[in-house]
């Protein structure tokens, strides 16, 4: 699992998963975004749509996420 903060100095977490992607490291990998950014970019979500399990906005609900991974990796 990948918390991927979006808003980040130098790279941010676009570009990050991008570069991710690019290296061949996505395989068996969940990345989910978590970020104060209320509404997310629907061009680069659409872009990464198979890539990214979960756009998350802060503060975030810890049991659901567990969940929502747990639920995840059981496929």
């Amino acid at each position: 699992v990948i918390l991927m903060d979006i808003m980040m100095p130098f790279m941010d977490g676009w570009d990050t998963i991008e570069e991710i992607i690019k290296k061949g490291l996505e395989k068996n990998v969940i990345i989910s975004i978590i970020t104060a950014k209320g509404i997310p970019d629907q061009d680069k979500i659409k872009k990464l749509n198979p890539y990214i399990f979960d756009y998350i906005t802060k503060p975030i609900d810890i049991k659901k996420f567990v969940c929502n991974v747990k639920e995840m990796c059981i496929c």
